[in-house]
């Protein structure tokens, strides 16, 4: 018997122990990044990017580094870390449990949770590095909509 009721992808999820963190979230805001070679440099660079909504990266949000096999409970960590936004830099959305249309650069509200997807951290990085800034103008704009606001 070839049943249809499953037609989707069923991926098992890590603890929130799987992965490390960085930042005290005094404000509620989850990030989630991909992992690399260069992490110093894109987290230095983040930094550089919330100062500029008035937000700091070690007081005021929860950098979570995420490698090719991660598959986090945004939920769970939504909820544990009463979190009221969340930006996902490069991640695809169904590896963290979104089944919903989830535009890039297009910030969403639902259930009084603020989402925001973009472009990979890392790409963003390098763009800005030879002078471009299609991909950062997007990601300000959206930051400072939802976080000036």
């Amino acid at each position: 018997m070839n049943s249809t009721f499953l037609d989707f992808k069923v991926f098992a999820l890590d603890e929130e122990s799987a992965y490390a963190s960085h930042g005290q979230n005094q404000k509620g805001l989850l990030i989630l990044a991909k992992a690399g070679e260069n992490q110093a440099a894109l987290q230095d660079f983040l930094q550089k990017i919330l100062a500029a909504v008035k937000y700091d990266l070690e007081q005021d949000a929860l950098l979570i580094w995420l490698n090719d096999e991660s598959r986090p409970n945004v939920a769970s960590l939504l909820t544990k870390n009463k979190c009221k936004t969340l930006v996902a830099f490069g991640i695809v959305p169904s590896y963290l449990g979104i089944h919903f249309e989830w535009p890039l650069y297009y910030p969403m509200r639902l259930q009084n949770i603020q989402y925001l997807n973009a472009d990979d951290l890392d790409a963003i990085f390098q763009e800005r590095q030879k002078g471009g800034k299609k991909m950062s103008g997007a990601l300000w704009k959206c930051l400072q909509d939802m976080l000036l606001s």
